[in-house]
């Protein structure tokens, strides 16, 4: 925690004035929004290995005959997201902001790890970056890495994200693959329109009139819509008039601060869409350490889907073609 910047503005004397806390001007962050859609599923759970069995069958009627013929298979496909563990670890010197501007935020009255600088860390940054970190770093970009003892690792290596799951279960080798959309191209602001439609004619129409998202970059979303009116296909009043769906579909398109800077897309139906957790991530630990100040917090947690049979991705998306062979980067 650096105030010396505090000290040098303001000098290392505590100032009284009214409304200090109304004072602290936060940076402005990303919350939480891929996991707030309306739909998904958020599960607690005491397990680190999350298992689902998705069942398939075959046809099973017949034309009658007195004969027994037996017709149609059941098969069974294990499905398992691991949850990963995750942590926040922050330490502070409560008494360094005591004779300064700052000092609003400690108590003299109080130990440290009591200051009210302690419950607005909690509360108001750590709270706050832990989402901002989640959306932007881990729901789709991010690649579970194990961590070197001792050093601090990136978030984005906390846990595997949307993105590094869609790959993995549209590989030929998985056992019960994602379906790959025939290749598209990538998304481009010129072509979107015609690619989103062809995107969305790649799936099944018994899923027509199924409530489904269409995933992609709020960029891309903005050029859907801005292709929509270049080509004269809308004229409301205001943007309160704008219909979010594909044309005679009940598919929405999405553009998900997660997927910021992407060309990605992809869609499922929202209950499809698995949030686990064990273990509360808002409840932290205050330890007192010498004039230091320990903020703890741990706990589980994944992204997933419940059945690959309900989840498409582009070709380009995934890096694989239908013939299941990989795409040049």
């Amino acid at each position: 925690m650096n105030i010396q910047e505090i000290i040098d503005a303001f000098g290392s004397f505590y100032i009284k004035e009214q409304n200090n806390m109304n004072r602290l001007v936060q940076k402005m962050m990303q919350g939480s929004q891929t996991l707030n859609l309306k739909g998904i599923r958020h599960i607690k759970t005491e397990e680190t290995l999350y298992r689902t069995s998705n069942v398939e069958t075959s046809e099973m009627i017949q034309p009658y005959q007195e004969s027994f013929t037996p017709k149609g298979n059941v098969q069974f496909h294990p499905n398992q997201i691991p949850l990963r563990p995750m942590k926040v670890d922050k330490q502070l010197q409560p008494n360094k902001i005591r004779e300064s501007w700052l000092g609003f935020l400690s108590d003299d009255n109080k130990h440290p790890k009591d200051y009210p600088l302690v419950k607005y860390m909690m509360e108001q940054l750590i709270a706050k970056q832990v989402e901002n970190d989640r959306e932007l770093k881990l729901v789709y970009k991010g690649v579970y890495a194990e961590p070197t003892e001792g050093t601090a690792g990136d978030a984005v290596n906390s846990m595997d994200g949307f993105k590094k799951i869609l790959t993995a279960a549209a590989a030929p080798s998985h056992v019960y693959p994602i379906h790959r959309v025939p290749e598209i191209g990538v998304l481009n602001k010129d072509e979107i329109f015609d690619q989103v439609e062809a995107f969305d004619d790649a799936i099944p129409e018994f899923l027509t009139n199924v409530k489904m998202y269409i995933f992609m970059s709020p960029a891309m979303k903005r050029a859907y819509f801005r292709k929509l009116r270049e080509l004269g296909y809308y004229n409301v009043a205001s943007a309160e008039g704008l219909s979010f769906t594909v044309d005679n579909t009940a598919h929405e398109i999405i553009g998900l601060p997660s997927m910021t800077g992407t060309t990605d897309i992809w869609a499922t139906i929202p209950q499809n869409i698995l949030h686990l957790t064990k273990r509360s991530k808002s409840n932290f630990d205050v330890q007192a350490n010498h004039r230091n100040v320990d903020i703890l917090g741990d706990w589980f947690e994944a992204v997933g889907f419940e059945d690959n049979d309900l989840v498409f991705a582009s070709c380009e998306t995934v890096g694989w073609n239908n013939a299941g062979t990989a795409l040049a980067e």
